[in-house]
């Protein structure tokens, strides 16, 4: 039977989108998600984590844990970071030139994470200082100030060096577990909004390795456009990357841990953070937050009834 070609059309719609839905719900490892949507504008500190972001404690507030709170310095601002194809949600936190700490509790329920752990977030300095102790850098621990147990560490702006640079000069560099980081030999250009990546592998064991990466709009365009894939970022030229060995024993990530924000000399504006188990959790192209496969599919079944052609009486 010859059906008119709206009809057509609309079983394209209908069988295009059903399997944009399917591979929503196949990217299901997404651990953690803030993309600073949703809060009040002015200090994020004592704000809850809200329906918009996944994996963090929505009973807690955002926090330092030190005795005498150094959280003041960040600002929920409307307006968000952008990185071309990169899915946002509206919304960025910016920091001040202190020395700032804040973090909120992660919840993963009661089993642990183990295995690679993916990480990204955006970040754009618009200046920074020239001591050793400052820098940028989003990390794990048992609370936002831990300082004995931090782990996953990708930094966006590093003094501290094992490998590349003076202790003054300003790198993108990673840490699994280790005191001192592993520096690139790039930098961050003022100014410039960057993709930050990180990967860490053998969590919940006693051996693994990190890696950073640090991304431009056009280096991300590139990387998305050669399949976004892990052969895809090993084979795209980007700005930074660094890699450093875990020695230190096991690492988890659990419920009871904490995401943490540490910046301090500079200012600028963080956002995107993702936690994932994939590479594609942590560099998305469709919208955040995605609506259920099955909410979806429900209105477009309502779509494909209404666009049947009538017979005539």
């Amino acid at each position: 039977m010859i059906r008119p070609n709206g009809f057509r059309a609309s079983t394209a719609l209908l069988l295009a989108a059903s399997a944009s839905c399917l591979a929503t719900e196949a990217r299901a490892t997404l651990l953690v998600y803030e993309g600073f949507t949703g809060y009040t504008a002015g200090a994020l500190e004592a704000q809850k984590p809200n329906a918009n972001t996944v994996g963090l404690d929505k009973n807690v507030g955002y926090y330092d844990g030190a005795a005498t709170s150094r959280a003041g310095g960040y600002t929920f601002t409307p307006a968000g970071l952008t990185l071309g194809s990169l899915a946002t949600s509206g919304g960025a936190l910016a920091y001040t030139s202190s020395t700032n700490v804040i973090g909120a509790d992660i919840t993963l329920g009661t089993s642990p994470f183990t295995g690679t752990l993916w990480t990204s977030y955006l970040v754009q300095i618009s200046t920074r200082g020239s001591t050793a102790s400052d820098g940028v850098v989003m990390r794990v621990g048992d609370s936002p100030n831990d300082v004995n147990d931090i782990r996953y560490n990708t930094w966006a702006d590093s003094r501290g060096t094992s490998s590349t640079g003076a202790t003054t000069s300003p790198n993108v560099a990673v840490t699994y577990a280790a005191s001192t980081p592993t520096n690139t030999a790039a930098s961050l250009a003022l100014g410039s909004t960057y993709i930050i990546i990180g990967r860490f592998t053998g969590v919940g064991t006693t051996s693994g390795a990190a890696t950073v990466w640090a991304l431009t709009e056009s280096q991300f365009a590139s990387f998305i456009g050669a399949g976004g894939n892990e052969a895809a970022l090993a084979g795209t030229s980007v700005t930074a990357t660094a890699t450093q060995t875990n020695a230190s024993g096991t690492r988890n990530f659990i419920t009871t841990d904490a995401l943490a924000l540490i910046t301090a000399g500079g200012t600028g504006t963080i956002d995107e953070i993702r936690f994932g188990s994939a590479l594609t959790d942590v560099t998305p192209t469709a919208a955040i937050p995605e609506p259920s496969a099955a909410a979806a599919l429900a209105g477009l079944g309502a779509l494909f009834a209404a666009s049947r052609p009538r017979r005539r009486r």
